[in-house]
């Protein structure tokens, strides 16, 4: 089993995830990510399933950002553009979702649950 110090390290950015975060997040790699599938495979997939998911959280709480495509200044408005997705798997959303993907197709026998 991974700990969130193995995170970390494989993305310095987790730190910044809170303690009851990062708890949810290590406790579902193993539900999300069946040992006996990954075989000997499974800390390192565990640990960039965490990170994808770290960075996902941090996305989710900088607020708003990106290009913007609108802007007022008389009774302030600015719209942000929304990116298009990067293909139908969620774990393309992320580099360390697509380290996995990575390592999933190397793998053998290895069934990646819908995330």
């Amino acid at each position: 089993m991974i700990t969130w110090a193995d995170v970390e390290l494989c993305e310095p950015q987790a730190s910044a995830v809170p303690l009851a975060a990062q708890n949810a997040i290590l406790a579902h790699a193993p539900i999300e990510l069946a040992a006996e599938a990954w075989l000997s495979k499974a800390d390192l997939a565990w640990t960039y399933y965490c990170a994808h998911r770290a960075l996902l959280y941090l996305q989710g709480t900088t607020g708003a950002s990106g290009q913007v495509s609108e802007e007022k200044v008389g009774d302030v408005m600015r719209k942000y553009a929304v990116a298009a997705s990067t293909g139908g798997d969620p774990l393309n959303e992320t580099k360390w979702g697509k380290e996995l993907l990575r390592l999933r197709d190397g793998t053998l026998n290895c069934r990646l649950p819908l995330l």
